[in-house]
């Protein structure tokens, strides 16, 4: 088949896929079904309007619902051709739509803390993109100012993929959705970016060397709190002036930089003091506002010290993190001092506790890590097919696996890699399950190599189990939700390749018991906590795909998710408070209609439901609770009762309900046979930044 590349459309609405939501999200959990929604009904915001396409009323309740449009506003209807075709198309002014919205909040494990990460409310994400169409040539613009940024916007993505064999054996045709969609519905972001996706390749890059060689010091310096600090006036004066925004507060609101701050504090409940964190929109913002520090700072030094950059110094900013290169201690002094200076003009300051100096060799320690971990798991995970002489001439000779692991030698030797070098397990975990994966993927192909004896199956198995084994320890040490991502797509594709190759039951018990053993560990280790949530989720989500005979007792479920017996009733309680959407809906998806967990389910429909009475209020303007209504009246593990009395808190009678329920089948939750974990592991794969 030809190679050819094919192009993307529905340009307006494409950023709702790609930078919308944080990375950390569950896999069960994407904007997917509310991208079709959006798309087949051209669902756009545009001169100031809201518009969807329908030839009658049967999608109002949905968009009354979806952008909170007042009571009593009239819908106005009126025919447009598109592509050649008469469409009725509805619209209601955007000021009749409640755009400032309670962003969905949770948290993920970081440094000591923890951090938490944003899912902005349904309409607040059409607004964006439709920021996004109108001003991506703006956006570019202003982030192209700077001299320093090593990750900035440089244009709009213009294909997603290329139409080949590879593509076609990638597709799995069972999914019942179009191949095209469902390669294109993971692109990485709506931009291209220049010039390192991720900080350490530019440790690696030719410019890291050639500043080396110039140089001979380095010292790394953060900005601390970064989006947590900024102060979304902060956008307006970078671009417009600090003066010229106070004075002339009205005309800057009809501005680039006055709209974008405007968004900012709409999806965050109107807050000015910081801003969401993990979609992809929010560290453009940042970028645009640090693109002016990059430029004031390289101004000042010129002007006030006669520092010349690239002369008597160089610096890289990947995203709030600074790289400064120079030879004098004097100079970093003078940096240091001014960058301080206009970061404080910002609102924002250093963080003191995570400045790093470095002499020549200017090499990390996590580059000098990252050397010998390489090393040492190709050393040791070294998968091959080896050719066994035959004693007959005529007989072909036969091909064997040949992979020996030493898991305890491995663990050990790994321990002291990290120890010498002085990192953490955290610092270079990523980078080790990235080698781990590639390993395993050359045992697959080592295998498939082979003749496939009961010998080779018997070393295909022992090798999991090997490489399993050291997987789950250095995992242990750093449970991050990206960590997290890494083991599954490993146990996934680990699982997938046993079941495609028709291995022995025995043989594939032994990699699924362990597996099953060591999440349940995890998961009583780990109870559900503030820190904890999501990385748990994955970890349960994943040991769902390994068959009936692995499901966790119900004691476990009940641990982990702080449910308690009441000993007067022995009903199901939970003392702590509500479960998030995150945890109800991957429960739900684990349990689905298991009759061993009947009684679990019946608390959980139970508990969703007075979750929903309790954030009443707030309905339809909190992220959460609408996002938890348009899952749960679609889910197909839920009776109707219980999606009845959902309706009737968001003031939806059965005719208002059926209306919405029909309106689309998969929001943002897939559930049953539309979700597909290796592609949603696989999918992630794009989606890295850090």
């Amino acid at each position: 088949m030809a190679k050819r590349r094919v192009s993307l459309t529905h340009r307006k609405q494409r950023s709702v896929l790609t930078d919308m939501l944080p990375f950390e999200v569950p896999p069960t959990f994407s904007n997917r079904g509310y991208y079709r929604f959006l798309r087949n009904n051209g669902v756009e915001i545009e001169k100031g309007k809201l518009h969807w396409n329908c030839e009658t009323s049967a999608l109002d309740e949905t968009m009354r619902l979806l952008f909170g449009i007042k009571s009593g506003t009239p819908i106005s209807t009126d025919v447009v051709i598109e592509w050649g075709k008469k469409r009725e198309r509805r619209s209601v002014p955007l000021r009749r739509c409640e755009m400032a919205t309670i962003p969905f909040n949770f948290r993920v494990a970081h440094n000591l803390d923890g951090r938490t990460l944003s899912v902005v409310h349904p309409r607040n994400q059409v607004e964006v993109a439709s920021f996004y169409a109108t001003h991506s040539a703006l956006i570019i613009y202003h982030t192209s100012a700077s001299e320093f940024s090593i990750r900035r916007p440089v244009s709009v993505s213009r294909y997603v993929y290329f139409k080949d064999r590879l593509h076609d054996e990638r597709m799995d045709a069972a999914t019942g959705v179009e191949e095209e969609d469902r390669e294109y519905e993971q692109i990485g972001s709506y931009f291209v970016y220049r010039k390192y996706r991720n900080i350490h390749r530019f440790f690696e890059s030719h410019e890291y060397h050639r500043s080396e060689k110039k140089y001979d010091a380095l010292v790394q310096i953060d900005v601390n709190k970064c989006f947590d600090s900024i102060y979304t006036h902060s956008l307006p004066w970078a671009i417009l002036g600090k003066d010229q925004t106070k004075f002339g507060l009205e005309e800057s609101k009809n501005t680039f930089a006055g709209r974008f701050d405007a968004l900012m504090q709409n999806l965050n409940h109107k807050e000015t003091n910081g801003i969401v964190i993990g979609p992809e929109f929010s560290r453009i913002f940042a970028e645009i506002i640090l693109q002016s520090v990059d430029a004031e700072l390289l101004q000042k030094l010129a002007d006030r010290d006669n520092l010349i950059h690239k002369v008597d110094y160089e610096i890289f900013r990947y995203v709030d993190d600074f790289f400064v290169f120079y030879n004098m201690e004097t100079t970093q002094l003078k940096i240091f001092e001014t960058l301080q200076e206009i970061l404080k003009s910002k609102k924002l300051s250093i963080n003191t506790a995570k400045i790093k100096h470095y002499q020549k060799p200017i090499i990390t320690e996590i580059t000098i890590a990252k050397e010998r971990i390489s090393s040492l798991l190709n050393e040791e995970i070294d998968p091959v097919c080896e050719e066994e002489a035959s004693t007959a001439p005529p007989t072909p000779p036969k091909q064997h696996l040949v992979c020996v692991i030493n898991a305890n030698r491995l663990i050990v030797r790994y321990k002291s890699a990290l120890k010498e070098s002085n990192v953490t397990y955290g610092d270079l975990l990523n980078y080790t399950f990235a080698i781990v994966e590639s390993r395993i993927e050359k045992l697959f192909k080592a295998y498939i190599s082979s003749d496939k004896s009961d010998r080779d199956r018997k070393r295909l198995s022992n090798a999991l189990l090997a490489i399993m084994e050291f997987a789950f320890f250095a995992y242990s040490a750093s449970p991050k939700i990206n960590h997290t991502i890494r083991l599954c797509r490993m146990i996934t594709i680990s699982v997938n390749f046993l079941h495609a190759q028709v291995m022995p039951y025995e043989l594939k018990h032994l990699l699924f018991k362990y597996v099953h053993d060591n999440v349940m560990q995890q998961l009583e280790k780990t109870t559900m906590s503030i820190h904890r949530e999501v990385e748990s989720l994955y970890l349960l989500i994943c040991l769902s795909q390994i068959g009936r005979e692995y499901w966790l007792p119900e004691s476990v479920l009940l641990r982990h998710f702080l449910i308690k017996t009441e000993a007067s009733t022995g009903e199901y309680v939970r003392p702590v408070g509500f479960m998030s959407h995150f945890s109800i809906t991957i429960l739900l998806s684990y349990i689905k209609g298991k009759v061993r967990y009947t009684k679990l389910k019946t608390f959980v429909e139970t508990h969703l439901v007075a979750k929903t009475e309790y954030m009443k209020a707030h309905c339809p303007d909190d992220a959460e609770t609408l996002i938890m209504l348009l899952d749960l009246i679609v889910c197909p593990y839920i009776t109707a009762e219980t999606k009845e009395e959902i309706g009737k808190i968001f003031g939806l009678d059965t005719v208002s309900l059926a209306s919405v329920q029909s309106s689309n089948d998969q929001w943002f939750t897939a559930w049953g046979d539309k979700f597909n974990l290796g592609k949603e592991l696989d999918a992630k794969r794009s989606r890295e930044v850090y």
